[in-house]
């Protein structure tokens, strides 16, 4: 039998990032459901849901996901959502090899506190099966539920742009998506090119199906992504995704793709996102070595300033409203939009009045704000 790699039977730093952030987004989640009261009824599904608790004591996907519904149910007078979760796995344990991972992660899961109201399954679905599985049970979800997924695989094979797009046309359903664009990006001009790297042909029919006849940007990793990012919103028709990239070491690149319909739950992961990278909102980096070079330090940040500007200038007179949507859509929160319209008051570019009877104290840069105000480039 060959011996596990290390980041089989452990918890990895980019693993570990990558489980925070799927903890951080569903107690959010969590909450926003809570507070939606037409919502009866959520689904939570982890496809591939690994080993449970891995040999340094690390917690996986599915352990997070129940210890934020206990700390949900507890925090909120002993009350949740009605939920059913769903935890998926076909592979053998890499730790204890004589079971099968979903049967580490059911013996893990019952020893957590669950609420009366919540519901779990245990499947061995493979990774063939999985999605065609998930798309069947998604297609008959009601007007009054809601459903996340989080998919994790081992490796891309088995992920296909056109089930990911059936899964999110009842616009109902919110994913979490985690793939290794490092080992996509630094193959995918052979697989297009190459036939005979036979290899190749699960991102072949990959990037094909996305990109159509289109090549996507390789100049380097993150353009990579953000051609990836922009592709699935053209392909999916989802109007709200966005990325959050895990450096794993210098120049190797995972990244978790966040597909939404609901403009809250975007804003609420954009806002976990930058909390993560509060420098540039892109992701988290493994760096063990102080000297190592950076591969976001190494690309030419985004000019959101000349965006903005350059926006007013097309618009001539932009609402708050305006203004708040226009920062989403690009990744930033509303305080970056507020300190770019700072500075360029500072520089005397800007003038704004208020649309209602009260006068403009500010830029009231939020969702819906019962402000409204109107910025005007001079």
């Amino acid at each position: 039998m060959l011996k596990p790699k290390p980041s089989q039977i452990a918890m990895l730093d980019h693993s570990k990032a990558k489980v925070e952030l799927f903890r951080r987004y569903f107690s959010i989640y969590l909450n926003i459901i809570n507070r939606t009261p037409f919502v009866k009824k959520i689904y939570l599904y982890d496809l591939f849901a690994g080993e449970g608790i891995y040999s340094d004591g690390g917690k996986g996907s599915p352990v997070a996901a129940i210890e934020c519904i206990k700390d949900h149910y507890f925090s909120n007078n002993q009350t949740c959502p009605n939920i059913d979760v769903w935890f998926n796995d076909f592979s053998k344990s890499q730790i204890e090899i004589n079971k099968f991972k979903i049967d580490r992660v059911k013996e893990f899961v019952s020893s957590i506190y669950k609420p009366s109201n919540v519901n779990i399954e245990f499947t061995r679905f493979d990774s063939s099966q999985i999605l065609s599985e998930i798309d069947k049970r998604l297609s008959v979800l009601k007007n009054d539920e809601r459903a996340l997924l989080f998919i994790d695989p081992w490796g891309y094979k088995d992920i296909n742009p056109s089930k990911l797009k059936a899964i999110l046309s009842n616009g109902k359903t919110e994913i979490l998506l985690f793939l290794p664009i490092s080992f996509m990006y630094r193959f995918a001009d052979k697989a297009l090119t190459d036939e005979k790297f036979s290899g190749g042909k699960p991102l072949e029919e990959f990037l094909k199906e996305l990109f159509g006849n289109k090549v996507p940007d390789a100049n380097n990793q993150i353009r990579f992504i953000n051609a990836v990012k922009e592709e699935f919103k053209i392909y999916t028709g989802i109007k709200y995704i966005d990325t959050f990239m895990i450096e794993r070491d210098n120049n190797n690149f995972f990244c978790l793709f966040f597909f939404s319909n609901n403009k809250t739950g975007y804003y609420k992961m954009l806002d976990s996102k930058w909390k993560f990278d509060e420098q540039s909102g892109r992701g988290f980096e493994v760096k063990k070595n102080p000297l190592q070079t950076s591969m976001f330090n190494a690309i030419t940040e985004v000019d959101y300033s000349s965006q903005v500007e350059e926006f007013l200038k097309i618009k001539k007179n932009v609402t708050n409203q305006e203004l708040f949507d226009f920062g989403l859509e690009r990744g930033f929160l509303p305080k970056h939009t507020k300190l770019v319209l700072d500075n360029l008051k500072k520089a005397d570019k800007i003038i704004f009045k208020s649309l209602d009877s009260k006068p403009a104290l500010g830029y009231y840069i939020d969702d819906k704000h019962e402000r409204r105000i109107e910025i005007k480039i001079k």
